[in-house]
C-alpha cells in the first residue's frame, strides 16, 4: 500500500511518503518533556500494519502512519488545479446562462484559500483511491478508517465505506497551525502534531533545533513542506485474526547533521534577527506578533503583500531568507520565487500573475 500511495501523491506533486510508528513519535515528544508541560499531545498508536505479510524476521515494512510532504514539485501541480478551478467555474456560470464578470470569479477564486484546498482534496482522493482496494489479502482491505492530522490544524477521521458528506461531519479544526497544544484547563480539545518531530522519527530528517527550526532532508534541505500524518487503523477483525508476534517496531536511527557548523551558525543569527525586528514595537505590517502563538499565526495564516520581493516588507524578509542559510539542496530544489513568496505572504497576486503568464503561452 505504501507504494502505491508514493506512486500516487507523487502524480500529484507530494512527493515524500514516509512510514512511520505513532509510537516512536509519542515517545519523542515525553522524552522532550512536551506531555508534562502540556505543549503537545500523544497521537493514536493502532497496532502495527505489516506490509505484504512478510514476517518481521524477513525485514517487512512495519507502520501505522505515513507523513506526507512535497518539494518544489508541488508548484506546477497546484498552478494547474488552480487554472481548472477557475475554467470550471467560469464554464458552469455561462452554461447555466448567469451574466458573470471574468474578474469576480477569478478573485474569488484566488482568494479561497485555493492552496490549502488543493492539498485537502488531492490528499484526500489519493488516500480514497489507494485504501479503498478490497482484494483479499491486500493491506487496505485491513483497515477500518484512516485519520487525518494536516498542517493547518484541521483532524479527523475517514471511516471507509462513510459517504464524503459523513467524512465532512467529523471535522475538527484547532486553528493553530499545529504549534500549541491548550493547557491542562483548556476549554477545548486539540490535536496538534508537531510535523518536525514526526519527520525526525522518520529517520529520513535531521531537526536543526539551533538554527532554522526546521527540518533538513539530506537530499531536498529545508526546500520541503510537510502536509499531513495520517493514521491507520485496523479493523477489529483483523487485529482479533493476527498473531502476537507482529509488536512496536524500533525506530530507525536519527538522522545526522547534513549541515555545516558555520551555516547554522548563521542561521541563528537571521532566525535572532527575524524575531527581533518582527517584535519591534515601531515595525508594521508583517511580523509585530505579541507571542509565540502569534508568531505561528503570522507566518502560517496571514495575508501579506509581497507578489514581488520589493513589495515584501523589511519584517519579513528575514524569515523568507531563513531556509537559504542552508547550502544542502538549494541549487537544486530552492522554491521558484513565487512559490517561495506565496508560501510565506499568502498574496493571491502571486497567484493572478502566475496564470496569466500561462494564458500568454
Amino acid at each position: 500500500m505504501i507504494r502505491a500511495l508514493r506512486e500516487e501523491c507523487a502524480k500529484e506533486g507530494f512527493d515524500l511518503c514516509d512510514p512511520i510508528h505513532t509510537q516512536w513519535y509519542n515517545d519523542l515528544i515525553e522524552e522532550e518533556g512536551h506531555i508534562s508541560k502540556g505543549t503537545l499531545q500523544k497521537i493514536p498508536e493502532p497496532p502495527t500494519i505489516l506490509e505484504d505479510n512478510e514476517s518481521v524476521d524477513e525485514g517487512g515494512l512495519q507502520y501505522n502512519a505515513v507523513l506526507i510532504g512535497n518539494s518544489k514539485s508541488i508548484w506546477p501541480k497546484f498552478i494547474d488545479w488552480l487554472s481548472s478551478q477557475y475554467e470550471e467555474k467560469l464554464s458552469y456560470m455561462e452554461k447555466n446562462g448567469d451574466l458573470c464578470n471574468k474578474e469576480e470569479i477569478l478573485d474569488k477564486v484566488l482568494n479561497d484559500n485555493p492552496f490549502d484546498t488543493f492539498v485537502t482534496e488531492t490528499l484526500s482522493r489519493a488516500f480514497r483511491s489507494c485504501c479503498s482496494e478490497t482484494r483479499e489479502g491486500s493491506i487496505a482491505s485491513q483497515l477500518e478508517s484512516y485519520e487525518f492530522y494536516w498542517s493547518n490544524g484541521v483532524h479527523y477521521k475517514v471511516n471507509l465505506g462513510q459517504s464524503s458528506n459523513d467524512q465532512e461531519s467529523t471535522k475538527n479544526n484547532t486553528d493553530d497551525y499545529h504549534c500549541y497544544a491548550e493547557n491542562k484547563t483548556g476549554e477545548r480539545e486539540s490535536f496538534l502534531v508537531s510535523m518536525q518531530r514526526v519527520a525526525k522519527v522518520t529517520g529520513k530528517y535531521w531537526h536543526d533545533e539551533e538554527g532554522t527550526k526546521l527540518c533538513v532532508h539530506p537530499k531536498f534541505g529545508t526546500w520541503k513542506a510537510f502536509r499531513a500524518v495520517v493514521v491507520f487503523h485496523k479493523t477489529q477483525q483483523q487485529q482479533n485474526s493476527e498473531p502476537n508476534i507482529i509488536t512496536i517496531p524500533r525506530a530507525p536511527p536519527m538522522c545526522p547533521s547534513p549541515v555545516a557548523p558555520n551555516e547554522i551558525q548563521k542561521a541563528k543569527e537571521v532566525m535572532d534577527y527575524a524575531l527581533k525586528i518582527s517584535g519591534n514595537e515601531t515595525s508594521t505590517g508583517y511580523g509585530k506578533p505579541s507571542g509565540k502563538s502569534d508568531l505561528c499565526t503570522y507566518l502560517h495564516n496571514s495575508v501579506q503583500r509581497g507578489s514581488d520581493w520589493s513589495k515584501v516588507s523589511p519584517t519579513m524578509r528575514p524569515w523568507l531568507q531563513l531556509r537559504d542559510c542552508i547550502s544542502v539542496g538549494r541549487e537544486d530544489y530552492k522554491y521558484g520565487d513565487s512559490q517561495l513568496l506565496y508560501h510565506y505572504t499568502k498574496d493571491s497576486e502571486i497567484l493572478r500573475n502566475e496564470l496569466n503568464k500561462r494564458s500568454k503561452c
